[in-house]
């Protein structure tokens, strides 16, 4: 199965030589009328929008996109080790097609690049655990992928991209992001995410990190005192303080908001239900916590208030959103409900991650032109939909250039995430 972080690289969006890649890959080794590498790559994009992938369906699309016909049969034959190494080359050029140099707005600060990473799961039908196996259940094997994406807030510009097994844990796909990390990053983690010992190695390069705390890690204050204790008996609403995390005993600062009554009720209620329905009682620990919102960093007082770490935090949702606005405009659900070979289903996630890559990249020229903070990733994604299967060719589809007004954000009072942490960090 391919796995891979793939690095960025080059300027802005390029479309590879698809008929050299497809000749040393071999997807191609002498010219057909049957059969062309874009219309090839154009007939799978289409279909993870459609969610229409059966073979004959593939054939049907790719018969409007090519002189002759081809029998599904000898479609199955064409995808197989060589379609995959040519998406993979495909998704590996893109990568690598560098965003011209941007002015931050942080050009003057000591935060670079702020990389903000997360991870969407997609399950399969579970006759196919045997080559995208997922964890199982008290049913039997379970099927399905990980699609993780890191990329940079302040440029848009994509860091990794890959596709991992569904039974890979988050922090162990996490250390291929830290061999990206760079002086002057501050990397952005979820609770999935959070591995100390990436913490130091992030710290190692000269960068900054901030996350949310486990329920499993445990923390002492300075003084030696219990965190749990301290919150139970603390009567304000904000606590600034070092901590010492985990068996490693590694020293951080800890920031705790105290969260909304409301919040905190629906927290411990669900808390108690869950144990309710596993005949155990609820973590005490976990109902002291429910009342808080908290977080762990090394970044200090000096460099960021608590006020500007939420915000900051907050921007994290920013790549939940896009990966949701992904999921609504294609329907990889459907292109992937069916039993069939490991390159079949291969090959349609991999242009699922192609069709991000060119969405990201759109977001990004459009975003110069409205504001990234007024972009709807959702509109965008929405529309880019309807032109991955209305384009004849890779050409057509990398062409699209939608009316701005068409991709604004509805008018809110509440800030975007993007626009709420890059304000936090100016």
């Amino acid at each position: 199965m391919f796995k891979s972080t793939m690095p960025a690289g080059r300027s802005w969006l390029t479309l590879p030589d698809l008929d050299l890649i497809a000749n040393k890959t071999r997807l191609v080794i002498r010219k057909s009328r049957k059969f062309d590498p874009g219309a090839f790559l154009q007939t799978l994009l289409s279909s993870v929008v459609t969610g229409h992938a059966s073979f004959n369906q593939l054939a049907g699309e790719l018969k409007d996109r090519v002189s002759a016909p081809m029998a599904r049969q000898s479609l199955h034959e064409r995808i197989g080790e060589e379609s995959t190494a040519f998406l993979v080359s495909v998704l590996c050029d893109l990568m690598e097609q560098r965003y011209q140099p941007a002015t931050s707005v942080l050009r003057d600060g000591p935060v670079l690049r702020v990389i903000i990473e997360d991870s969407s799961s997609q399950v399969m039908p579970k006759s196919n655990a045997a080559a995208f196996p997922a964890h199982g259940n008290r049913h039997g094997p379970t099927a399905g992928v990980k699609i993780d994406f890191a990329y940079d807030l302040l440029s848009g510009t994509i860091v990794s991209h890959s596709l991992q097994p569904a039974t890979e844990q988050d922090k162990t796909i996490g250390r291929d992001v830290i061999c990206e990390v760079r002086r002057g990053d501050l990397v952005l983690r979820d609770m999935g995410y959070f591995c100390l010992d990436e913490f130091s190695a992030i710290e190692e390069r000269g960068a900054w990190w901030l996350t949310r705390l486990p329920l499993t890690t445990g923390v002492m204050l300075e003084d030696a005192g219990s965190l749990e204790k301290h919150l139970k008996s603390f009567r304000g609403d904000i606590l600034d303080l070092g901590a010492i995390v985990g068996a490693q005993g590694k020293k951080c600062r800890l920031v705790a908001m105290r969260a909304t009554p409301e919040v905190a009720a629906a927290r411990r209620a669900e808390r108690r239900e869950k144990a309710r329905q596993c005949g155990k009682t609820p973590c005490p620990v976990g109902l002291v916590r429910d009342g808080w919102h908290l977080m762990l960093t090394n970044l200090t007082k000096d460099q960021a208030g608590v006020s500007q770490l939420a915000a900051i935090y907050r921007a994290r949702w920013a790549v939940e959103i896009q990966f949701r606005a992904w999921k609504q405009a294609l329907n990889l659900g459907n292109a992937l409900n069916r039993k069939s070979n490991e390159h079949h289903l291969q090959a349609l996630v991999l242009a699922g991650m192609i069709a991000h890559q060119l969405a990201m990249r759109i977001a990004r020229r459009i975003g110069a032109v409205i504001g990234r903070a007024k972009l709807s990733y959702e509109k965008l994604y929405d529309l880019l939909a309807v032109c991955l299967v209305k384009a004849r060719n890779p050409a057509e589809a990398t062409a699209f250039d939608p009316d701005p007004r068409h991709v604004q954000r509805d008018k809110r009072t509440r800030k975007s995430p993007v626009k709420s942490g890059i304000l936090a960090l100016t």
